[in-house]
């Protein structure tokens, strides 16, 4: 196997490569109050100079056996999610006109739909003017200001003609306070010594708690999700504040989707492993986003990016699948960092490229600023949006579906400490391709060992290696090599 030596512009020594990587990762963060609420065989790796860092560590893990974990169905092993807050999503708000808009979404190359909550919205101690949709007054009933169900059924049966898959939120932690299972049944609820319903913690005012001691409401929960099923034909739920469930109401959940329909995609959007153990197939990487937004802050912070990706795949190897993100509806629009606007396509190569299945937030491939508000009315405005941004987003996803290493290989990081630009390969048995994205204005260059040939998965050209490569500010190249 050849040597893989990486060198830093003018830098002039080679980069040893250590026995592994010495890697950690920031702690994760704790939900957002707005919410209201690869397991394949890669070939040897060559001798590298693997990222290390000095990041604040994370949780000692030992590596699990891959029979402990649910692989996701293989649909959406590495699958693009496309994210959408109905009611900003068109000027209208609407699920028909959100509907008329799924064909963009197909052009885009995303696989699957994910909605926030379409459900009915609590008026009681209601946040803002419109309220959360994680303020839930009817769970088996669809927020008139949406549509109707025929409406949501449409969605669905538009966006499997066009090969889309479709995702709903489960809200299963918390309900609006006038939802009327708080009156049918009390006992369904959290209660404080003094007999009173209580919000899940001090922020979450605009929700009541729901206590899955009670076996009653754990049935009505999995009957719940069993009817968006079999009634709609949805393909699968993202749990939202799935950690503050019990486990074992997962794992009985689970059990009765999947006798319903194998193929469904369970997300969880807490990150901790029990959520694995509880049958999720795959959660939330809450590390990676502020890890990469502060290197594009300070490019010198640029190996950091990768950090908590490898320090998850030596804790638990391979087996445990992540949904990775730089915005959702929780969190800041990556757009809205304050670096040269070249930088976003930076942001979206590195998103593309990462092991695991991407989350796309409806706005940010053409280089959206602002985040809707949960709470008062908003539209993105995809008309001032960046055109020339949607294209890298549908090239970079284009690849992704077309090339197993970028899809469900392994990942090796190749850079090493105080280089801005960040150089790692995606591997399968099959394949194995560079990745090299530059976080700063200035080109750089990389050497590459001995490495003489590889293929531009961009342009299908033979490109000559031995002389390194070469990158602009911001930009990025995708290599297939030997």
């Amino acid at each position: 196997m050849m040597a893989l030596l990486v060198l830093l512009a003018g830098c002039g020594e080679a980069a040893v490569a250590p026995p592994a990587a010495t890697t950690a990762a920031s702690a994760s963060p704790a939900p957002s109050p707005t919410t209201s609420a690869t397991a394949t065989t890669s070939p040897p790796t060559p001798t590298i100079a693997a990222t290390s860092t000095s990041a604040p560590a994370i949780e000692t893990e030992t590596a699990q056996a891959s029979s402990e974990f649910n692989l996701p169905p293989e649909w959406a092993r590495g699958a693009t999610i496309y994210q959408i807050f109905v009611r900003t999503f068109t000027p209208e708000g609407t699920i028909a006109a959100a509907t008329a808009r799924l064909p963009e979404i197909r052009d885009l190359g995303a696989e699957v739909v994910y909605l926030l909550p379409i459900h009915p919205i609590g008026a009681e101690r209601r946040k803002g003017s419109l309220g959360s949709p994680y303020s839930v007054r009817d769970y088996r009933a669809i927020d008139p200001a949406l549509g109707t169900a025929d409406d949501f059924r449409a969605f669905v049966e538009q966006a499997h003609s066009l090969d889309l898959r479709v995702m709903l939120d489960l809200v299963a932690n918390h309900s609006a306070w006038d939802n009327p299972l708080i009156t049918e049944h009390p006992d369904w609820y959290m209660h404080n010594a003094a007999g009173e319903i209580v919000p899940p913690n001090a922020d979450w005012t605009d929700v009541a708690d729901l206590d899955y001691a009670n076996a009653d409401l754990r049935r009505y929960m999995i009957e719940t999700s069993l009817y968006w099923v079999n009634e709609f034909g949805i393909d699968g739920f993202r749990a939202d504040a799935a950690e503050q469930v019990p486990t074992d109401f997962w794992r009985a959940w689970r059990e009765a989707l999947k006798a319903a329909n194998p193929e469904l995609l369970l997300l969880s959007e807490s990150d901790v492993p029990a959520m694995y153990r509880a049958g999720f197939e795959v959660a939330y990487d809450w590390n990676t986003q502020p890890a990469f937004t502060a290197a594009l802050l300070n490019p010198k912070l640029t190996q950091r990016a990768l950090a908590p990706i490898v320090a998850e795949q030596r804790r638990a190897g391979d087996q445990r699948w992540r949904m990775r993100y730089l915005e959702n509806h929780d969190q800041e629009r990556i757009a809205s960092v304050p670096t040269p606007k070249v930088a976003r396509r930076a942001a979206a190569a590195f998103l593309l490229t990462l092991p695991g299945l991407p989350l796309i937030y409806a706005g940010q491939e053409v280089g959206a600023t602002e985040r809707p508000s949960l709470f008062e009315p908003n539209t993105v405005n995809f008309a001032r949006g960046d055109e020339n941004l949607r294209a890298i987003y549908a090239e970079l996803i284009k690849l992704r579906r077309e090339n197993p290493a970028l899809r469900e290989g392994t990942l090796t990081p190749l850079s090493t400490d105080d280089q801005q630009f960040l150089l790692f390969e995606r591997a399968t048995a099959e394949q194995r391709v560079l990745v090299f994205i530059n976080m700063q204005i200035k080109p750089e260059y990389a050497e590459l060992g001995d490495l003489t040939e590889g293929r531009n998965l961009q342009t299908g050209e033979t490109v000559d290696l031995s002389r390194g490569l070469s990158v602009e500010g911001y930009g990025y190249r995708l290599i297939e090599i030997p």
